[in-house]
């Protein structure tokens, strides 16, 4: 991808190539700063991965935890992990800024794995081994605070990292025109979701191994070498970066809109938006709001005031120094003060429709079924493919396709819709949402076949589930993407951090969803003394019902898709009124 020219104006103005508004250089941004921060994401990816894929073998072999117990404190750690994001982004919009976000993070997260690779290098960070005939020694305090101190740090690190990362990229290129900006921005997308799944692949391939074969001690140091790099080259180019600084006006203004409607939910408003008077900024792009959400606009309204209402007369000079009511007041916020509320609440049912991928990713029983099936490959059938290596056809997937989409796909789809873009946002999510559906429902035929045949004394291959992994990867692909593009596009760019960590809340919820649908599913299977559906031995149970249970739920949520899409209307319209506007907003 060619990179746009950034405007000669930044080199212009101030006299020493910087831009005296905002504090840009002209060498500073576009493609020449993402290398730093791309490496930063893959190495800390490659790292986080080979702790995750393999962590509940540690936790089963070296900790003697059970595998309920060694799931429940995964699952535990995952979720504060994926919850992490939303404060975090808050403080960094706020308050520190992405860049110092991200370098916080990182430097959490290596903390987080020198913990890790010291409890599994102290003999005594860890209980000692088992001896033959004995019975295993469960971890004491001592023990386990090695290990929680570890998660700890690397759960306040993706606080940090996961939400402010993908957004700091995407802020290099803020300054090239708003024409060219949509079509990089998808691009970047695309680069940044593909680098994962490279990084994915290297994790769950060679960091396994290497703690599998070689010690746990080697495979530890090994990924907090690689988070130590990590750090380091994202610390190394902060001469390169767009640094936008956090700004405490976007969250408080919203907080002010919120508290202005409240208080003046009696006042009326009038029968066309346009006849109202409105507190608003002095040479604001907008002087009267929306008439989306019109309810909202009492809390700017002028007249919605105590003295307006005692004297309608007042209006007129209200009008005219609207800035002196607010201050005086105090109880109006600005027109773009609520538009940006207004953003906020109109991306959260879309927001809500994208639950049902994280459910659909999680393929933790397709693990377990894969160990039943054939998975033999080779000349003499001697090599036995790894269970939880098939996962690698879900990354793959996502990779070639989120690699292959802007250069070839895009364009074909172009000449088509008539859409820079190939297709809208909203199109690639819901594209996802079918193609995790169509996933469920293939799981679901595919597991149904291997429980036939199995009960007949057949196995069958497990390649059969690589279509299932391939289509996960597809809606990957489609609508996480789409979804971090439209949550991105769509916030204020004040609020990028929060719009990403949007995805991981929603990662969130899934996983807390997913666990209620599962106790669920076993408590309504049990029932009248039957045998539940989600037993040890999968041939007695019945995961092709759990996976048809699924599907179901998903094309009722995607009709709930459909519907929030038309209710939101066009894209790109959102926040139309805040483009190259970079002023601070008064707090009221």
């Amino acid at each position: 991808m060619q990179e746009p020219e950034i405007p000669t104006e930044l080199e212009a103005q101030g006299g020493d190539g910087e831009d005296a508004a905002i504090g840009v250089r002209g060498w500073q941004g576009g493609i020449r700063a993402l290398p730093c921060i791309f490496v930063n994401e893959m190495l800390e990816k490659v790292a986080g991965f080979g702790l995750n894929t393999n962590m509940i073998t540690y936790l089963t072999k070296k900790y003697h935890l059970s595998t309920v117990a060694s799931q429940t404190m995964l699952f535990v750690w995952s979720a504060i992990s994926n919850f992490a994001p939303i404060p975090g982004a808050v403080v960094a919009d706020m308050y520190l800024g992405r860049f110092m976000a991200v370098a916080l993070g990182s430097v959490a997260c290596l903390i987080g794995m020198v913990f890790l690779w010291l409890s599994a290098t102290i003999p005594g960070a860890r209980p000692p081994p088992c001896n033959d005939g004995e019975q295993c020694a469960p971890p004491g305090a001592r023990h386990l605070a090695w290990l929680l101190s570890g998660f700890a740090f690397l759960s306040l690190g993706a606080g940090g990292v996961r939400p402010c990362s993908m957004a700091f990229g995407a802020d290099q290129f803020s300054r090239h025109p708003k024409e060219q900006r949509s079509r990089i921005l998808q691009a970047y997308f695309n680069a940044y979701y593909a680098s994962i799944g490279v990084a994915f692949t290297i994790a769950v391939t060679a960091i396994v191994y290497l703690q599998d074969n070689v010690g746990w001690s080697v495979g530890f140091a090994v990924s907090m070498g690689l988070m130590l790099l990590s750090t380091v080259s994202f610390l190394l180019g902060s001469g390169l970066y767009i640094n936008e600084k956090g700004k405490r006006q976007m969250f408080s203004g919203i907080g002010a809109a919120v508290g202005a409607a409240i208080r003046n939910h009696r006042a009326r408003l009038p029968a066309k938006t346009g006849d109202g008077v409105y507190h608003h900024l002095k040479d604001s792009k907008l002087t009267i709001p929306t008439d989306q959400l019109r309810f909202l606009n009492k809390a700017c309204m002028v007249c919605a005031t105590k003295e307006d209402t005692d004297s309608p007369s007042n209006s007129a000079a209200s009008a005219a120094a609207p800035e002196r009511h607010g201050r005086s007041g105090k109880r109006l916020c600005t027109v773009d003060q609520v538009e940006q509320l207004k953003s906020a609440i109109r991306v959260l049912p879309i927001w809500s429709s994208t639950i049902f991928l994280a459910l659909a990713m999680n393929q933790s029983f397709a693990v377990k079924q894969a160990d039943t099936m054939d998975r033999r490959v080779g000349r003499g059938r001697y090599f036995e493919v790894p269970s939880g290596s098939l996962a690698l056809f879900n990354m793959a997937t996502m990779s070639l396709w989120s690699a292959s989409y802007d250069r070839w796909v895009a364009p074909a789809l172009r000449r088509h819709t008539g859409n820079p873009r190939g297709l809208t946002m909203k199109q690639r999510i819901g594209g996802g949402l079918l193609l995790a559906t169509a996933s469920t429902a293939v799981s679901a035929a595919v597991e149904g076949a291997r429980r036939r045949r199995a009960l007949r004394g057949v196995t069958i291959s497990a390649f059969w589930l690589v279509p299932q992994f391939a289509l996960v990867g597809l809606a990957e692909a489609f609508g996480v993407i789409g979804e971090i593009e439209f949550f991105y596009t769509e916030l204020p760019k004040s609020m990028a951090s929060f719009s990403m960590s949007l995805l991981y809340m929603a990662f969130g919820v899934g996983n807390l969803a997913g666990a209620l649908i599962v106790k669920v599913v076993q408590a309504a299977s049990r029932r009248g003394g039957e045998t539940s559906w989600l037993v040890d031995d999968l041939n007695a149970g019945h995961y092709d019902y759990y996976y048809w249970l699924l599907t179901g739920y998903g094309v009722v949520n995607f009709v709930y898709f459909a519907w929030c899409s038309w209710v939101y209307g066009e894209e790109g319209k959102n926040v139309e009124w805040e483009e190259d506007d970079d002023r601070e907003q008064p707090i009221l």
